[in-house]
C-alpha cells in the first residue's frame, strides 16, 4: 500500500509540474488541478488516510507559489482552501496518538515540538503564502484570509494555546483594512472577534479586559454586542460556578473537649473531705486488705496536712460563727469598690465615632502615599505611554477604535488616566 500511494504520488508531482507554466492557458489547468486533488485529499481526510492526504498536499503546494502583487488571484481560493486543509490535518495529528509507523516523516518530526511552537510555525508559514512576493518585507498578517485565522484560532485553542491565539487576533485586528481585496469588516470581522472574545481571553482569565475591550469597539451593530456581552456575562457566571464546585470546602477544626474546673479545697469542708476520702476509698479484692486502709489514711493525712499548710488564715474564719457580724464584715471587706464613674458615662455619638476613624486611617503618610499612588504614578505612566514609540498590537486596536469613534481630547486623557491606574493596581496585586 505505501508503495502504490508513493507512485500515485510521484505521478500526480511530475503531471503537475508539467501543467504549471507561468502561461494564461496553464491558469485555468492548474485551478481544475487543484480542484481534482482537493477533493481526493478531502475524501481522505474524512476516511483518516493521512498519509494518502499528506501526499496530495505536497503535490497541491508544490503548484501554489504565493501571489505576485497585492491583489486578486484566480489561486486565491485554492490557497485558501488548502491551507485550512493543511492546518487541519496537523493539528489533528499533533493532538491525537497516531501510528507513527504509517506517518510521514515531516509530520513525525513537528510531534517533536511543544505546543506553542507547533502554532507559531503554522501562522508563520501561512503568512509567508499569503504574503505576496513583490513587496519584498516581511510577512504581514494583513492579507491573511479571515478563514485561515480562524482556523488558526481553533487550532491555538484545541491545543490549549490561547497566548499564541491572542497574539495571531490582536496581530490582524491590528493591521486589517490596510487592503481592499482581504475582506476585513462585517461578518469576518464579527466571527473573528467572536473567537476572541468568547474563547480566547475567558482562557486567559481576562474577563475585564474583555469587557473593556467591547465599550471601545463601535463597529459592530448593537444586537451583536448585546448578544457577546450576555454570551459573556453567561460564560462568566458558569465559570465562576464551576469554580466553586472545584474549590475544596474547609474542614471545620476539631470542637475542643470540655475540661471539668478543678474544684478547690475549701478549709471549712476540710473534715468532710476527710471522711468522703476515707470511706469511699475503693478496696481490691485481695488477701492485703491491711496495706489498702494504710494507703487510704496516708492519703487521708496528707490531703489534711495539705489543706492546713496551704491556709493557715482559714482556722480563724472557721472557729467563727457563720452568723456572726465579724464574718461577714470581712466579706464585705473583700468585695471590690463600685465605680460610679462607669454608670454615669454616656456612649460616644456617631459624629466622635466618624472623627476618631478618620483621625485614626487617614494621617499626613497615608494621604502622601494615596496621592503618590493615584496621581503621580498614573501621571507617570501616560507620560511613558505618550513617549513610547513602539507599541503593542493591543494598544494599536484600542487607538484604532478610539479615533473610529472621535473621542474628545479630555476623554482621552480620562481614558488614560483610567486605564494606567488600573494597570497599576493590577501589578501590584500580582506582586509586580
Amino acid at each position: 500500500m505505501p508503495t502504490a500511494t508513493t507512485t500515485m504520488a510521484t505521478t500526480i508531482v511530475s503531471t503537475s509540474v508539467k501543467l504549471h507554466k507561468p502561461t494564461g492557458k496553464s491558469s485555468s489547468t492548474t485551478e481544475a488541478t487543484l480542484q481534482s486533488l482537493y477533493n481526493r485529499a478531502a475524501r481522505a481526510f474524512l476516511h483518516r488516510d493521512v498519509a494518502t492526504t499528506f501526499t496530495l498536499l505536497s503535490t497541491a503546494f508544490a503548484l501554489l507559489p504565493p501571489p505576485l502583487a497585492p491583489s486578486p488571484d484566480p489561486l486565491d481560493v485554492h490557497r485558501r482552501k488548502w491551507d485550512i486543509l493543511r492546518i487541519t490535518l496537523e493539528t489533528t495529528v499533533f493532538s491525537s496518538t497516531p501510528d507513527l509507523v504509517d506517518l510521514p516523516q515531516p509530520l513525525r518530526e513537528s510531534l517533536l515540538s511543544s505546543p506553542q511552537s507547533f502554532i507559531s510555525n503554522l501562522y508563520a508559514r501561512s503568512l509567508a503564502l499569503f504574503t505576496p512576493s513583490s513587496l519584498y518585507q516581511k510577512p504581514s498578517s494583513a492579507f491573511l484570509p479571515h478563514q485561515v485565522v480562524i482556523t488558526l484560532i481553533a487550532s491555538s485553542i484545541k491545543l490549549d494555546c490561547p497566548n499564541i491565539g491572542r497574539e495571531i487576533t490582536e496581530d490582524w485586528l491590528s493591521k486589517r483594512g490596510q487592503y481592499d481585496f482581504a475582506p476585513s469588516t462585517g461578518e469576518p470581522y464579527h466571527k473573528v472577534l467572536e473567537l476572541y472574545c468568547l474563547h480566547v481571553l475567558p482562557r486567559l482569565g481576562e474577563w475585564e479586559y474583555v469587557k473593556e475591550f467591547l465599550s471601545y469597539e463601535n463597529e459592530l451593530s448593537s444586537d451583536k454586542r448585546r448578544e457577546l456581552h450576555l454570551a459573556l456575562e453567561a460564560q462568566h457566571a458558569q465559570a465562576l460556578e464551576s469554580t466553586k464546585r472545584e474549590t475544596p470546602k474547609p474542614e471545620p477544626p476539631p470542637s475542643p473537649i470540655p475540661i471539668p474546673p478543678l474544684r478547690s479545697l475549701s478549709p471549712a469542708s476540710s473534715s468532710s473531705s476527710i471522711s468522703t476520702t476515707s470511706t469511699r476509698t475503693a478496696v481490691p479484692a485481695s488477701p492485703r486488705p491491711k496495706l489498702a486502709r494504710q494507703q487510704s489514711a496516708s492519703s487521708t493525712s496528707a490531703v489534711s496536712d495539705v489543706t492546713v499548710t496551704r491556709s493557715p488564715r482559714h482556722r480563724h474564719n472557721q472557729s467563727m460563727p457563720r452568723g456572726s457580724s465579724s464574718a461577714s464584715a470581712v466579706r464585705i471587706s473583700h468585695l471590690p469598690p463600685v465605680d460610679h464613674n462607669i454608670t454615669t458615662a454616656q456612649p460616644p455619638t456617631s459624629l466622635a465615632l466618624i472623627r476618631s476613624y478618620f483621625k485614626h486611617y487617614f494621617t499626613a503618610n497615608r494621604i502622601a502615599t494615596l496621592s503618590v499612588l493615584f496621581f503621580l504614578i498614573p501621571l507617570l505612566s501616560l507620560i511613558l505611554r505618550r513617549r513610547r514609540r513602539l507599541e503593542t498590537p493591543a494598544d494599536l486596536v484600542r487607538r484604532r477604535l478610539s479615533e473610529a469613534r472621535g473621542d474628545s481630547i479630555v476623554r482621552r486623557l480620562w481614558n488614560e488616566l483610567v486605564r494606567a491606574v488600573l494597570d497599576t493596581v493590577r501589578m501590584g496585586g500580582g506582586g509586580l
